[in-house]
């Protein structure tokens, strides 16, 4: 190989290694098509987008459109639990609480939101309050929190 012949590798390899750090550098946008759900005014499409943006880790944007599902219809219990949960992603767990207290309130016979709830008190450092969090869920037939106890054991 001349000194020609590797000035252009060297040169290709430079241009590759920028177009990998420019495309790295920019986020990519999921699209959305939820083919159930298009009805922008129906709270069951805000919860999707909020799932969509919380399973990227866009914690801040899935709480918009949580609120936006809320604004729709003020007591849907699944919007505040979601919206409680990634408030605590964002490790505010004071709101979380108070979001998943709502979405108990609206819905006591849901066994996983007392298992949210549960992880988001061990993770705020309130242990006991999880453990009977966590034993509430499991008897109400939660296998996540029976699960848990059971590894506690």
């Amino acid at each position: 190989m001349n000194r020609s012949d590797n000035l252009k590798t060297k040169g290709l390899c430079l241009a590759l290694c920028m177009m990998v750090t420019l495309a790295m550098a920019t986020p990519l946008l999921a699209e959305y098509t939820n083919v159930v759900v298009t009805d922008t005014n129906d709270p069951a499409y805000w919860i999707d987008r909020g799932g969509l943006y919380a399973t990227y880790g866009s914690y801040a944007a899935a709480i918009k459109a949580y609120d936006k599902a809320l604004t729709l219809d003020a007591n849907n219990s699944i919007a505040y639990f979601n919206r409680g949960l990634a408030h605590s992603e964002l490790a505010d767990y004071t709101t979380a609480l108070v979001d998943i207290n709502k979405a108990i309130a609206l819905s006591p016979g849901k066994a996983n939101y007392y298992y949210g709830r549960g992880r988001v008190m061990l993770l705020s450092g309130k242990k006991e309050e999880a453990m009977a969090d966590f034993r509430k869920a499991a008897d109400m037939g939660d296998k996540d929190a029976a699960g848990y106890l059971q590894g506690m054991q």
